[in-house]
């Protein structure tokens, strides 16, 4: 297109910006109506922005990397084309969101990878290339959706008034697709390695969702908190690769209003600590209620209910029941099973801790030393002589009155089966927190404790991590 413009000194930079005497200017040229020219003309903004009428629309909007065309709308031109190659390029083949033609409700084909990028662009060339070859394409029916039909409709004609409308098209072409890929394979899912045909389903699904405006979004982003065997603690992880994508970096402005919605829904529903940003903008540390729906106790949890209240992980509700409190998950009472089977057979009881201190004679640390020696907070150490897995005795004839003291066998014992964050941070020489997230993320159990204590792992479970990682 260059080399041709440039060959009858026709200005292409002022076309692609879409300045309106060069839109007129080629319309002379090739004696069309400038107003319709002028309608379907996409212009470049710069910085891989671009704008159609009053429609917005980014680089991923298109498709750039291949030439994609309907096998039955080049059937139709054959007759009346002066060369049996033209064909009119249609506005929405570009559009990387719509992978149908609306006209014959089959799927678009893509033409054979190039070498080089610049000869991929090129429409008039390529089909003149591969002309025979689109012709011998089998028709493979598509189902056209309401969510293609939507952009189809929206690139020829004007947006409408309703909330999805007022988003700009790029916006709305990619949101009802990561939407719907979250609805359909659950918060694990990659935003990669999907075909065609599933990111067409995706796209519907997300649309039927974002049609119904706002409210429907935040009530689709609280149907995720109440699937079965989702961790529903954490937004980030709940709402997986949706959440992922609307954090992108590459992402503008225009995707505000959409953000705008999710960070309201998060700031009602989750406890986010002041400063936290999401989307971008700090919390404000107002802690709400989780919507995750508590768990109720049964098998060896509902035997042991009334030490899980003791724990601090269960509660008595009005009716008389026990329910685990909203921040226990299943995995947690998992790991409070393991932990009372394997570990709690050796526990100090606590008609034994005077005793074994005193068999010990000096061998007794402080809460404090033994905090360091864990690398684990002093709460955390008084949590754990409380319920019986580090023996702790009263120090009163020694220090002032009330104060404990900690065996170092206990701790010994500790250490051989349990691991800190941070001692394993120490370790490894990693940020506690990047080090929480991947185990987190690989499922490693953590000890069944409140969520205000320090985090402390199996050993073994860590040491098979590791062993794997490698």
């Amino acid at each position: 297109m260059r080399r041709f413009c440039g060959d009858i000194a026709f200005p292409v930079d002022p076309l692609f910006r879409g300045e309106k005497v060069a839109i007129e200017q080629l319309a002379q040229l090739a004696g069309c109506d400038a107003a319709s020219l002028e309608r379907v003309s996409i212009r470049h903004l710069g910085k891989g922005h671009f704008r159609l009428r009053d429609e917005f629309a980014s680089l991923q909007s298109f498709q750039r990397a291949r030439v994609r065309v309907c096998p039955e709308c080049a059937r139709s031109e054959v007759p009346s084309a002066a060369e049996s190659w033209r064909l009119p390029r249609r506005l929405y083949w570009k559009f990387s969101s719509i992978r149908s033609c609306p006209d014959h409700g089959c799927m678009l084909v893509s033409l054979p990878a190039q070498k080089f990028y610049k000869d991929a662009k090129d429409f008039a060339a390529q089909l003149r290339k591969y002309h025979g070859w689109i012709l011998d394409q089998p028709v493979t029916q598509a189902n056209h959706s309401a969510f293609e039909l939507y952009l189809t409709n929206r690139i020829l004609s004007e947006r409408g008034e309703r909330w999805i409308d007022r988003l700009e098209l790029n916006v709305v072409s990619r949101a009802c697709e990561v939407l719907g890929l979250r609805i359909a394979k659950g918060p694990d899912a990659a935003l990669k390695g999907h075909s065609e045909t599933e990111w067409m389903r995706y796209g519907a699904q997300g649309y039927d969702i974002l049609k119904d405006g706002s409210a429907a979004l935040s009530d689709c982003l609280d149907a995720m908190a109440r699937e079965d065997g989702v961790d529903s603690r954490f937004f980030g992880r709940l709402f997986g690769p949706w959440m992922a994508w609307l954090k992108s970096r590459s992402l503008g402005d225009e995707f505000e209003p959409l953000r705008d919605v999710v960070r309201r829904h998060v700031f009602d529903n989750f406890s986010v600590r002041k400063g936290v940003l999401v989307l971008g903008v700090p919390s404000d540390g107002m802690a709400s209620l989780n919507s995750r729906k508590s768990l109720l106790l049964k098998g060896f949890a509902k035997d042991h209910a009334r030490d899980l209240i003791y724990r601090g992980l269960a509660e008595r509700v009005a009716d008389g029941n026990i329910i685990a409190l909203n921040f226990v998950t299943e995995q947690m009472l998992a790991a409070y099973e393991r932990e009372k089977t394997c570990f709690r057979g050796t526990e100090c009881r606590p008609n034994d801790l005077a005793d074994k201190a005193e068999r010990q004679g000096g061998s007794r640390v402080s809460v404090s030393e033994a905090a360091r020696e864990l690398r684990v907070t002093i709460k955390t150490v008084s949590y754990l002589v409380r319920h019986g897995m580090l023996c702790g005795s009263d120090a009163s004839g020694l220090y002032r009155r009330g104060t404990t003291v900690v065996t170092t066998d206990s701790v010994a014992q500790f250490q051989a089966s349990f691991i800190s964050l941070g001692e394993l941070a120490l370790i490894t020489q990693r940020p506690q927190g990047a080090l929480s997230m991947k185990l987190r993320n690989a499922n490693v159990a953590l000890l069944a404790m409140p969520p205000d204590l320090s985090r402390i792992y199996w050993r073994e479970d860590v040491s098979n991590y590791a062993t794997n990682e490698e």
